[in-house]
């Protein structure tokens, strides 16, 4: 059935109404659109801490077996870092061990886009030589950087981490020290900066998680 106008309005008018409320719709869907857009492609939410870092991180050095390592030419989709040594009583070999797991969560596909990166903050002991003992004996697609001094500082500089030397509290015998150092775990995107960090301490769960989202956002 056809829906007959009447009254007192001119064609002209009826047509500019319609006109007005096509051009309206059309803004609306065109403003839909671009909600949906940014939803479909907002940062993930992260269970870390989320990082505002805007340029990617700079590491150079040589990895434990010999060969010139760049955090920049490294093909993964994600990468772990975390700053630690081979002299560590505890948390350097907790670390690694979480991250052999961390691996272990993900399918195969998923664990080889992702590369873990274990960074020396005591370059004058831990020699390539010992970095290729101990890095390995957890899992040998781990990378063991060791950077020269002024490299570490701004390594240190850039991910905010810190470390000093300490004696431990029965004193050093033969110059023995510890290094007190930075914990966190630092995960990075595909084009190397970073994302979000975790306590070394956090929940597997949360860490698996958001290697996950940061994957899921790079296959997008």
């Amino acid at each position: 059935m056809a829906l007959r106008v009447t009254g007192p309005y001119p064609e002209a008018v009826i047509t500019g109404t319609r006109k007005n409320l096509a051009a309206r719709w059309l803004r609306r869907f065109a403003i839909a659109a671009i909600l949906c857009t940014l939803a479909c492609t907002s940062a993930p939410e992260f269970r870390g801490h989320t990082l505002d870092t805007a340029a990617p991180a700079h590491l150079e050095g040589v990895n434990w077996d010999g060969s010139e390592f760049d955090l920049a030419s490294l093909d993964h989709d994600v990468v772990v870092v975390f700053f630690g040594y081979t002299f560590c009583p505890d948390v350097c070999p907790m670390t690694l061990g979480r991250m052999k797991q961390v691996l272990a969560e993900l399918d195969e596909r998923q664990a080889e886009r992702v590369g873990v990166v274990f960074v020396s903050v005591d370059p004058e002991r831990d020699t390539l030589d010992k970095l290729a003992d101990y890095v390995p004996h957890f899992d040998r697609r781990f990378y063991g950087v060791r950077l020269d001094d002024d490299a570490l500082e701004e390594a240190k500089l850039s991910f905010g981490v810190s470390s000093r030397n300490v004696d431990p509290p029965s004193g050093g015998e033969n110059g023995f020290y510890f290094v007190d150092h930075t914990g966190s775990v630092f995960l990075l995107d595909a084009s190397g900066r970073p994302r979000v960090s975790h306590p070394n301490e956090a929940p597997l769960a949360d860490v698996v998680a958001d290697v996950e989202a940061l994957l899921a956002a790079g296959a997008a």
